[in-house]
């Protein structure tokens, strides 16, 4: 169940967080900054910078392996959570209680040296990240052969690519299991085949029984990878649950956080949005791959709206975007008229794969909804796709195949 940030008995669990609270110091002029260096840094300075307050959770509690993701805008305090979880930073309030091993991956690619080649780095580094001399002399090959870099070996670390060198801190960071795991991006490392070694590799500690916290912007990944999110804002648990609903909550936290000064967003009574045949006004709950159909957007704002984009999104049962498009994508923009009601369509060709879907809209300046955002909806239109009776298929896409013999 998603929750507000609330008191939660984390006692049992193998991460749990009890009213965690971190605030980053300040210097509020040049002397302060002189008493610093005079007391050797004792001195932090008056000024307070708050990054986390009281925040609770807990992971794994059940017993379970458990991914967690960690999501919310810059400067909401996801890395500063994961130092804390890691023993890099202390918090200035409550606790954070680890029961088990514990390793993180924040800085990927942070101690290797460039001089060394690939190999004696591996066995440097992991020396100083706690393994055995023979364990990584038994697992070398198999490190390298997890970050496809067999032929690189032998070969000065300093002529590997970022993306090799990222991909060979993460197959040495998570060779062996860890009761707790933390990442910090390290998902964005690599192309989409080593992304997808690396969500298999979660998925083998969590189903063997740990609790791994990941943090990333990649809401399509998250959504796929973990059995629940965590949404922070400003340092505090804006929600804690399932990936669907956790990121509907960002979406529209971002939507709140688009203007730089307040201004009125549209309430239900200034829109409206229907998804109707192509030859028809009719409303259809269920729909044919490849069908045609109609978007038909009213929009009555109280106040003129000028320039402004007007898009519409899909997505599936699990809340992962299918397809979206809005007006300045396609070159148009809008100036909305106050007290007047302005219609819009879209045609589509629904060539989407067999399941259940929602269609919502959104209102806004710019090219995306974290600019302006007058309106960002999700669940406005819920509908089912079915496959052709003539092509059934599967996956998320109809690609409308035709199999021809050529020999």
């Amino acid at each position: 169940m998603a929750n507000e940030s609330s008191q939660i008995n984390t006692s049992r669990a193998p991460l749990s967080v009890s009213g965690l609270g971190k605030n980053y110091r300040g210097f509020s002029g040049f002397g302060e900054r002189v008493a610093s260096a005079l007391s050797l840094g004792l001195y932090g300075g008056s000024q307070r910078f708050p990054a986390l307050g009281d925040l609770n959770f807990a992971g794994g509690a059940d017993g379970r392996g458990e991914i967690i993701g960690v999501i919310g805008p810059n400067g909401a305090g996801k890395s500063t959570l994961l130092r804390i979880l890691s023993g890099v930073s202390r918090p200035d309030a409550g606790r954070a209680d680890v029961h088990g091993s514990i390793r993180s991956v924040l800085e990927l690619g942070v101690g290797f040296s460039p001089d060394l080649s690939g190999r004696e780095n591996v066995y440097y580094n992991g020396r100083l990240w706690g393994y055995r001399p023979k364990q990584l002399l038994a697992a070398m090959d198999s490190i390298f052969e997890f970050a496809r870099l067999s032929d690189y070996i032998d070969r000065p670390f300093g002529t590997y690519s970022t993306g090799m060198q990222m991909r060979l801190g993460f197959a040495l960071a998570t060779f062996e299991r860890s009761d707790i795991l933390l990442i910090d991006e390290a998902l964005a490392v690599g192309d989409a085949s080593f992304q997808q070694r690396c969500v298999r590799r979660f998925q083998e500690f969590r189903d063997a029984g740990s609790v791994i916290l990941v943090v990333s912007h990649d809401m399509y990944l998250m959504q796929h990878v973990c059995d629940r999110l965590l949404l922070l804002d400003r340092g505090r648990m804006v929600m804690d649950g399932a990936p669907k609903e956790v990121v509907g909550r960002y979406m529209n936290l971002l939507a709140e956080q688009s203007f730089e000064r307040p201004a009125n967003r549209l309430t239900t009574e200034e829109y409206k949005v229907r998804l109707v045949d192509a030859g028809s006004d009719r409303e259809r709950p269920i729909w044919i791959s490849g069908e045609g159909a109609r978007v038909l957007i009213e929009l009555s704002p109280r106040e003129l709206l000028e320039d402004v984009t007007i898009g519409i999104h899909i997505s599936d049962r699990r809340g992962v975007q299918a397809f979206g498009v809005n007006s300045r994508q396609l070159a148009r923009s809008l100036d909305l008229p106050a007290e007047k009601t302005t219609r819009l369509e879209y045609r589509l060709a629904l060539n989407l794969g067999p399941g259940l879907y929602t269609l919502g809209i959104s209102v806004h300046r710019g090219l995306t909804h974290t600019s302006d955002c007058y309106l960002w909806e999700d669940h406005l239109v819920d509908f089912e796709v079915e496959t052709p009776a003539a092509t059934p298929f599967i996956g998320m896409s109809f690609l409308e195949p035709e199999l021809r013999i050529l020999d």
